[in-house]
């Protein structure tokens, strides 16, 4: 008879790791040193990546683990080596049912519900700083919704995508690529299978750089990216996935109504990757909020003021929010 061990009937189970609990819980106070955004330095180690689900069971043999989200078709299968394994990357917030087979035999089902602390990181093999944007409450009572919207390293020359983070991006059903790379004559190319996702191409800039009329076209441009349902699921990157990308996201999501807080914290979190701390107290970061600030009275105001400025109307920044928006409950 086989005895389901661990995750526990209806437990609640971590996907961040302690430091990133703790550094959600604290953050810091001090300011990160100048980063030239073109020319990252590796500095840490990286622990930019989620914690795994694990599973156990008796007796302690080889087996098939079948993971699905309750209430819906989406289901995992992993192999269990002496009654134990280990899953990544399940959704923030929503409740798992699971079962074990081992040779004809079946189990009995339990179900455990995932946390629904943002952000939900991934690990994806060959690649750093993959988190997916949803899951960040709004000011209004919503939540960026998952599954849509993911930030990640590049996926080529000082990161290398492996043929098995190919496939979990695939899965993911990734359908936009957009590389904000190509500043200064940085290079850039599409990476993965241009049948399935298509290559979008904006070389954008970072922190003070973005108030310029080259980089308003280029910001207009990725919002019709946005604008077209049919580019999702999109993923958007840069050189480390923090600087560019953590600008746009940064802009995006103070639109969509998400507070300051939440905005510098999923900024920072990007600290946990192999290229250094940012921090929202650095003298870069304050010349970025400076921008904004130059558009209205508070971030959310700057964002909506910067946007229009770019070309973005009121009502193009309503659709956004009706798509992207969920009820607070989580997906």
């Amino acid at each position: 008879m086989i005895q389901l061990k661990t995750p526990h009937e209806g437990e609640t189970v971590t996907l961040l790791r302690d430091e990133h609990l703790d550094y959600i819980a604290r953050p810091s106070a001090f300011p990160a040193e100048k980063v030239d955004w073109l020319n990252l330095r590796e500095g840490k180690t990286d622990t930019a990546f989620p914690r795994p689900v694990r599973f156990s069971f008796l007796p302690t043999v080889d087996g098939e683990i079948t993971v699905r989200q309750k209430g819906t078709d989406e289901r995992y299968t992993v192999k269990a080596v002496r009654g134990e394994a280990e899953l990544y990357n399940l959704w923030a917030g929503v409740e798992y049912e699971w079962f074990v087979k081992v040779g004809e035999e079946r189990s009995e089902t339990r179900s455990f519900h995932t946390d629904s602390q943002p952000p939900r990181m991934l690990l994806v093999d060959g690649i750093c700083n993959v988190r997916d944007f949803g899951g960040w409450a709004t000011m209004d009572g919503k939540r960026i919704r998952q599954g849509l919207l993911y930030r990640t390293s590049e996926m080529d020359t000082h990161c290398e995508l492996t043929p098995a983070g190919a496939e979990i991006l695939y899965g993911l059903g990734i359908r936009t690529d957009l590389d904000i790379r190509g500043i200064k004559d940085e290079y850039r190319g599409p990476v993965l299978d241009q049948e399935r996702v298509r290559w979008v191409n904006l070389p954008l800039a970072a922190y003070g750089a973005i108030d310029t009329e080259e980089q308003r076209s280029r910001y207009r441009e990725s919002y019709d990216l946005l604008l077209n349902p049919e580019s999702y699921p999109l993923m958007c990157h840069c050189w480390g996935g923090i600087d560019r990308t953590g600008c746009w996201f940064y802009i995006l999501g103070a639109m969509l109504g998400v507070s300051k807080d939440d905005l510098d914290l999923d900024y920072e979190l990007s600290s946990f990757c192999r290229w250094n701390r940012r921090s929202r107290y650095s003298e870069q970061f304050g010349e970025f909020l400076e921008v904004l600030l130059r558009y209205g009275k508070t971030v959310h105001e700057g964002a909506v003021g910067f946007l229009k400025s770019c070309g973005v109307s009121e009502a193009e920044m309503e659709d956004l929010r009706n798509f992207l928006l969920e009820d607070e409950k989580m997906k």
